[in-house]
């Protein structure tokens, strides 16, 4: 058991040391050469919760990884795949209480799905079939982090309901969206988007278990993590109503000037 946290941690402690390499990293390209243009984030502004800044830093990292790949001719549907099975091994993982590969696991697939974007516009084949896919794949690579966890925490009740309300909660979020758009309008960025659930999950499944070992030694449920997870519960299923009150104002609105 104590060698299984040592790894955990090594593993936690690695990804933070590329977390701020990258962060460094761009910092000092910006100061160097100004900052990119990045049209393909003006969806993703940035909230109080998730800035811009990191968003535009591992994006500009995963064009650089991007433009190897497209001389390599892997498809973007291949990249798409690989983001949803890599991202998959965070099930056996968290459900075994290895939460930090967990958290690695999802963070690698959420890079796989950052580069079949990439890779598909680099040679200009995007599709709307890709994007299909790209959608699809997304809404099961939302549920596996929490299927693990929802394993681990299965003997408990309360704990359980934590997980599924993080659940629920991102589902609506991304559905009341996808609803809007296919109705016609468009929604401001708000809390809870994907890249932001992403990051706090890994993030709590990193740095969760290690925090807990040291407010809570003697509780091995890893009461951090369950927080950082109760915390996506609550914004998410909150923004999900946000955006409902938002997309029916803006549809009795659009329906106002039809019928003038």
């Amino acid at each position: 058991m104590h060698v299984a946290a040592e790894e955990g941690s090594l593993f936690a402690l690695g990804v933070l040391a590329l977390t701020v390499a990258v962060l460094a990293s761009y910092a000092v390209s910006i100061a160097i050469f100004g900052r990119p243009s990045a049209s393909r984030l003006d969806n993703e502004p940035g909230t109080l919760l998730l800035g811009r800044f990191p968003i535009e830093a591992f994006h500009w990292a995963a064009r650089a990884v991007g433009r190897a790949l497209v001389r390599t001719g892997v498809s973007p549907d291949t990249l798409t795949i690989l983001s949803v099975v890599v991202a998959a091994l965070s099930i056996p993982l968290a459900a075994a209480g290895r939460f930090e590969q967990a958290g690695v696991a999802l963070l690698a697939g959420s890079a796989f799905d950052a580069l079949d974007g990439i890779v598909a516009r680099s040679r200009g084949a995007a599709s709307d079939a890709g994007e299909m896919l790209d959608a699809t794949v997304d809404r099961y690579a939302d549920a596996v982090g929490f299927i693990g966890l929802a394993i681990f925490y299965r003997e408990s009740q309360w704990r359980l309901a934590v997980v599924l309300l993080a659940v629920v909660g991102g589902m609506m979020v991304s559905y009341v969206r996808a609803k809007a758009e296919a109705l016609g309008v468009s929604l401001s960025p708000g809390l809870m988007r994907r890249p932001e659930r992403i990051a706090y999950l890994s993030a709590g499944l990193l740095i969760g278990p290690l925090v807990s070992s040291w407010v809570a030694p003697s509780d091995s449920t890893r009461p951090v993590t369950l927080l950082v997870v109760a915390l996506i519960g609550v914004l998410s299923n909150f923004a999900a109503l946000r955006l409902l009150v938002q997309a029916r104002a803006l549809l009795r609105e659009k329906r106002g000037r039809g019928a003038s």
